[in-house]
């Protein structure tokens, strides 16, 4: 026998649009064919479509007592797991007396807590069902997000529409590299928990690209659009940018006359702003000095070497290294990255300099804050090592304060941690290669870096 805990949900003068869904509780199988779907009776799959709930941190079917509110959708509603929620049920809700638009919530604790953006009811359609339901961070942020394909008719054929909510995020820096866009951003409020929103634009170009048919077809479209919004903006998506880079790779990867122990590249989303920083720097000698210079693509489409605040003739930072943490701030200018680096010299025989500082790029500059310094001095018939350290103050620093000084330092700040990693390669592995091949490095490289907390 199921059991009901009820929850009155009309409250006096409300408007049916304006009401909060309250969950009931039963004993049910929301299992694949268990119960209610759209209106029309749909059970939402369709044939050749990939199972509702697929992707990455898809929801599982739940047995026993769960959540249900009255018009749910339950083979298209779910236990899942998503960013800055922990575990919550997703409930699709079918619209009253089979009008309108569907509705989206999270249900947890037996409560609401969350309504997803809902679409406007457009004239000349009607909702039929839910096709498909999955979670996974569509747009490349490392937040979870939730894509769902609902159905509907015009009375004569039947089609697909995506619905996708994207996780709010301060990283996420679309809607500040496309101003012009932010029009089409349809917000939700979160009284508790992170919000989502919908892109409408990123809707309309899935649908008019026909990639609605299944979650399948959409799934990994995001650097299409994005592609697509620079367009719209004039601005040069990364795939034209990196065939830049190719094309005057004889400027950045010209022959070098020293410290050529190692001499690399590497392309890598450092600013944020959708133009990739090419880095090539070399390495070697009896100091192992290293060598770097930055290039982006500039807005005419030009190689573009960014100015440092190295000093010439000075070692610069050991850059060529596979990870590096990284300290972001966020401000409404947008986010900037220090990258945490270091450099060793060998200023004597018996003598080893050590110092760490941070890298960071903006308006087209890239600066070295210097954090902290170390000497080590080898000494004695035993070379017992004499150990001084201090900070860019010049305040003396132990052992363990100097290796702990950058997490200290950006920390203090409030900045957000993170890593980021690289795919260096060989700038003598461009030796031969045509441009199309060219590219095709620099578009792996550039495919092998991330950044997450």
């Amino acid at each position: 026998m199921a059991v009901f805990f009820l929850f009155c949900i009309n409250g006096c003068g409300s408007n049916e649009e304006d009401m909060v869904l309250e969950p009931q509780w039963e004993n049910v199988d929301v299992g694949a064919g268990s119960g209610t779907a759209g209106p029309k009776g749909d059970s939402g799959g369709r044939e050749g479509e990939e199972p509702a709930g697929v992707g990455d941190g898809a929801g599982k079917d739940a047995k026993g007592a769960v959540p249900y509110v009255e018009g749910m959708i339950k083979e298209q509603s779910f236990e899942t797991k998503l960013d800055g929620w922990g575990e919550v049920f997703f409930a699709s809700i079918a619209p009253a007396d089979g009008t309108g638009e569907p509705a989206f919530l999270l249900l947890k604790d037996e409560n609401t807590v969350y309504t997803f953006p809902k679409a406007e009811k457009e004239e000349g359609k009607e909702f039929t069902g839910v096709g498909a339901v999955a979670f996974r961070d569509y747009n490349q942020d490392g937040k979870q997000d939730v894509i769902v394909l609902v159905t509907y008719t015009d009375g004569g054929r039947e089609w697909n529409e995506p619905k996708i909510f994207l996780q709010e995020n301060p990283d996420n820096m679309f809607y500040l590299d496309h101003p012009g866009l932010e029009s089409y951003r349809i917000e939700g409020k979160a009284q508790e928990g992170p919000s989502f929103y919908r892109d409408t634009l990123l809707e309309e170009y899935l649908t008019a690209q026909g990639l609605a048919g299944s979650i399948a077809s959409l799934a990994k479209c995001w650097e299409d659009y994005v592609a697509y919004a620079d367009g719209l903006m004039g601005v040069l998506g990364i795939g034209q940018q990196i065939e830049l880079f190719a094309r005057n790779r004889m400027i950045w990867a010209d022959e070098i006359a020293y410290a050529d122990d190692r001499y690399c590249f590497t392309l890598a989303g450092l600013t944020n702003d959708g133009r990739p920083t090419l880095i090539v720097a070399n390495q070697g000698g009896t100091g192992m000095y290293t060598y770097s210079e930055f290039y982006k693509i500039d807005q005419n489409g030009e190689l573009q070497k960014l100015g440092t605040s190295f000093r010439e003739g000075d070692s610069q930072p050991d850059i060529i290294e596979d990870r590096m943490t990284v300290y972001s701030s966020w401000s409404k200018e947008g986010i900037r990255n220090h990258f945490i680096v270091y450099d060793q010299i060998k200023d004597s025989p018996d003598t080893y300099l050590y110092r760490t500082s941070s890298l960071d790029i903006w308006d087209d500059y890239v600066t070295e804050t210097p954090l902290a310094s170390q000497k080590v001095v080898y000494e004695g018939e035993n070379n017992q090592a004499r150990v001084t350290s201090e900070d860019c103050g010049g305040n003396a620093l132990t052992e363990e304060e100097y290796d702990n000084f950058p997490d200290v330092y950006y920390g203090n700040m409030g900045l957000t941690k993170k890593t980021a990693v690289f795919k260096w390669m060989d700038v003598k592995s461009l030796e031969g290669m045509d441009g199309q091949e060219a590219a095709e490095a620099l578009r792996q490289s550039y495919e092998g870096f991330s950044m997450e907390e």
